[in-house]
């Protein structure tokens, strides 16, 4: 056992005090997006991409809990997130992943692998082509006429896409993340952020993860590097900008 795990619990507490403190900023709508992430069709639908691979295997147990996840917490949580956003003025962005090409060769080898994997279980793997509706965003979170749509080839919404020049120049400095997965593409995306000098939030009641103990996880590692935070939160932060200049 370390030393660490036998100290008192209030001693152990406060050697993590000062992440809390490095993470408390408070939201301001002048200087926050919203990024959603990876809330599209072949993630959230269950007619095609994950939800029948997975079920294809025989975790449709497990899939039936996450579809409902989505449907009854995520979805009307994002809704309301966006809804705050868009009322503040605030910029609302949408993170979709893929192959642009349609072959995989524009992803990280990794995810070639997984397709052969899928393939050799006589499965269509569930990775969505760009111009699909698997690539889709949704359409209970349609994105609105001028809402950023970036799309991606791997985990992080930095890696290799404009999201960085859009939130420059939307003069963005905080960031509220959402979506799936949360230990995975929204978990790289928000520590990918927090290294580019943004403050980050996890709004975690608008995220899942294929399992809550994977949900769970993601939510525990980002403490260290973000604000969590509930949808309710947001809405009682982030105020309604002035219609003045």
């Amino acid at each position: 056992m370390s030393v660490a795990a036998t100290r008192p619990a209030a001693v152990a507490d406060e050697l993590y005090a000062y992440r809390r403190a490095m993470n408390d900023v408070p939201i301001d709508a002048r200087a926050c997006a919203l990024i959603i992430v990876d809330l599209q069709n072949a993630s959230c639908d269950p007619t095609c991409g994950w939800l029948p691979a997975y079920e294809a295997i025989g975790h449709g147990d497990v899939m039936s809990a996450y579809y409902e996840r989505i449907q009854k917490i995520v979805l009307p949580n994002v809704r309301r997130l966006q809804q705050a956003f868009r009322a503040a003025r605030a910029p609302v962005v949408f993170l979709t992943v893929g192959t642009m090409v349609g072959d995989l060769s524009d992803m990280p080898e990794r995810f070639r692998r997984s397709e052969r994997y899928w393939q050799s279980k006589g499965v269509t793997p569930p990775y969505a082509r760009y111009g699909t509706r698997e690539m889709a965003v949704i359409d209970a979170i349609a994105p609105r006429p001028g809402e950023a749509v970036i799309a991606k080839t791997g985990y992080s919404g930095f890696t290799g896409t404009p999201l960085e020049r859009v939130l420059f120049n939307a003069s963005v400095r905080q960031v509220a993340m959402c979506g799936v997965a949360t230990e995975a593409c929204v978990e790289s995306t928000l520590r990918d952020g927090v290294d580019r000098g943004y403050d980050c939030m996890l709004v975690e009641d608008a995220c899942a993860s294929v399992t809550d103990e994977s949900h769970r996880a993601g939510v525990r590692s980002m403490e260290l590097f973000a604000r969590i935070v509930d949808t309710a939160t947001v809405e009682r932060e982030i105020p309604v900008r002035s219609s003045s200049p």
